[in-house]
């Protein structure tokens, strides 16, 4: 997909109306076309995705963790398939932001970071022009708020934090750091816990923490088995 038609008022319509009419098959067509749905939700992400070396699959990669995690915490699962939709689209503001800045391998500046921070608030405001999503946007708006209030782009806190956001925030860097990236090369696994670990209680929600680290050994137990 061409970078130019990601930043046009065309791709954000057209966005739209996947997402108008992937809500109204959700509400009112058989559970068929919600799969449908979900699948939409991950081609829309992964449009975007493009744009940034290395993001590809990320949406739907932290959404699974995501998942797993909802489950360990005993969230209702109506409530678990609204935090997955929030997941697969958290990055969807990533559109507003310029290819280059996106895989500069330098530091930023400044003002470049504050460009990328703002994909929060592009991505909450593109989601709730859409009933259907609209409980979703705070979560996406909220999702790189971090435990001790350092985060952005509101600077809330501990439970203030919406619960879907702080599941993300935890999910999303687990994947960032195992995953390569145009400034980063990917970590091991190990190393990656060691560092969601070292976060919870300053970055991170505890809990949330511990549930991620319990669905994620139970997910590499069940795929030895496997093999």
């Amino acid at each position: 997909m061409e970078a130019s038609f990601l930043y046009s008022p065309a791709f954000i319509i057209s966005a739209l109306i996947t997402l108008v009419a992937g809500g109204y098959a959700y509400a009112y067509l058989p559970r068929q076309m919600r799969s449908a749905y979900r699948q939409s939700l991950l081609t829309l992400a992964g449009a975007v995705e493009t744009k940034d070396t290395g993001a590809a699959g990320h949406g739907e990669r932290v959404a699974a963790h995501v998942v797993a995690t909802a489950m360990e915490m005993r969230i209702p699962r109506s409530r678990i398939r609204r935090m997955e939709y929030a997941a697969v689209l958290q990055d969807i503001g990533n559109v507003r932001v310029p290819h280059n800045i996106l895989n500069k391998q330098e530091a930023l500046t400044g003002d470049e970071f504050d460009i990328v921070r703002n994909h929060a608030l592009v991505g909450a405001e593109i989601v709730e022009q859409v009933s259907f999503l609209r409980d979703i946007a705070l979560i996406i708006r909220h999702h790189h708020e971090a435990w001790d209030g350092s985060g952005y782009p509101d600077g809330l806190k501990d439970d203030d934090i919406p619960l879907g956001a702080r599941i993300i925030a935890v999910c999303t860097a687990y994947d960032a750091m195992t995953h390569a990236k145009a400034w980063h090369p990917a970590v091991d696994e190990d190393t990656a816990v060691k560092t969601i670990r070292a976060g919870a209680g300053a970055k991170y929600d505890p809990a949330v923490v511990d549930a991620f680290l319990r669905g994620l050994k139970k997910r590499r137990r069940e795929e030895r088995d496997v093999t």
